[in-house]
């Protein structure tokens, strides 16, 4: 059992405020904060001490990946922690974007993804949390075009209405538009006067900061979902996404393949994107199941599964003996013990050993990720 010191990353859609309250420290920051690391990521992997030493978990992995990911997990997944725990604090949207899957992670042209991993990803609200999450039905998109009264967008969508796969071809028909930011200004003028309709309000909040963006006519074609703390949803390889607001703990495969759609100033690959999304994949607020006082979320992928419970005052056995974990404390604190015992403050984590029999107790809220591996 070893506690991890997470990596902060602090980039320009990050809050000033939310990763620093829940950590104890002192806010607003002095540059945002969007994401709280804690994993083996080659990129920003997380510092240990082993015998009083300081290391990274990914070479402390490195130097014996059997003890420290048991011979399963180190046979199947190479020697290499398979999943990655996040925080992600945004205090405005996040790229749209996408995943890919294991075989095209692993064929693509050269220098099309950082790793031959693909990224599937899950996340469980802590605060309310706004997001575009998959592909709206066609029909729904074709009825808010024509109550949003935009002509170049109607035309947009009875074009793609007449292919075999109309919601792909109006992604790639607004992607290739021939004069994007007059198009957006078209129907962000349109939005305007219907704001009452719920996507289209928060289509109007994203603008703000992104008023000339085509990825706000991606955000139309997309579901918009407001998530309640302990709501959870997967994201498959190919599903659009976005996060607008609001606080998560995310759980993902142990990558940095993305491809981008909008709301960024990075590239957007628009071949790479239509070669991947899966515009029919309807995401849902999935329920955990309780398994002796653990809300367990159904793993999806062998990469990763998340536990979590609210410690009240009784011992709880973390789960998942077998396997390596990151637990992660918030709002609260907690008491781990094994042959000795760790005290984690919220916004601390910890590293356990495949073969340790945790216990915990205290007041937080314990998060454990773990590979998915049956």
């Amino acid at each position: 059992m070893h506690r991890l010191t997470p990596v902060v990353q602090n980039y320009e859609w990050g809050s000033y405020e939310g990763l620093a309250r829940i950590s104890g420290r002192p806010f607003p920051t002095a540059v945002p904060e969007a994401e709280l690391w804690m994993g083996a990521h080659e990129a920003a992997p997380s510092e240990l001490g082993v015998d009083d030493d300081r290391t990274t978990l990914d070479q402390a992995i490195a130097s014996d990946p059997v003890a420290w990911l048991g011979p399963a997990v180190a046979d199947r997944f190479g020697g290499r922690l398979p999943f990655l725990l996040k925080v992600l604090a945004p205090a405005k949207a996040l790229s749209i974007q996408v995943h890919p899957d294991p075989d095209r992670a692993a064929s693509a042209p050269q220098e099309t993804y950082a790793d031959t991993w693909p990224k599937p990803e899950a996340w469980v609200a802590v605060e309310p949390t706004e997001a575009f999450v998959g592909s709206r039905p066609f029909d729904e998109v074709r009825s808010l075009a024509s109550h949003l009264g935009v002509a170049g967008l109607s035309a947009l969508v009875e074009r793609a209405a007449s292919t075999d796969s109309p919601a792909h071809e109006l992604l790639r028909l607004v992607l290739g538009a021939t004069d994007p930011e007059a198009l957006v200004g078209e129907v962000l003028d349109a939005c305007a006067s219907r704001a009452n309709d719920p996507t289209v309000a928060a289509v109007l909040r994203v603008a703000e900061h992104f008023p000339h963006d085509i990825g706000l006519v991606v955000l139309l074609t997309m579901r918009h979902r407001s998530l309640e703390p302990g709501d959870h949803v997967f994201l498959d390889a190919g599903v659009l996404h976005s996060l607008t607001s609001g606080l998560v703990v995310e759980v993902l495969a142990n990558s940095d393949n993305v491809v981008r759609a909008g709301l960024t100033p990075k590239k957007i690959d628009v071949p790479e994107l239509l070669h991947i999304v899966d515009v029919d994949s309807q995401v849902r607020v999935e329920p955990g199941a309780d398994e002796d006082g653990w809300t367990s979320f159904a793993p999806h992928t062998p990469y990763f599964r998340l536990d979590l419970t609210r410690l009240s005052g009784a011992s709880a056995r973390v789960p998942g003996d077998q396997r390596p974990r990151i637990v992660l404390c918030l709002d609260g604190s907690a008491q781990l013990t094994t042959d000795g015992d760790l005290w984690l403050e919220s916004g601390e984590s910890a590293y356990l050993l495949p073969g340790e029999e945790v216990t915990a107790t205290g007041d937080g809220t314990l998060y454990v990720a773990a590979p998915g591996l049956d």
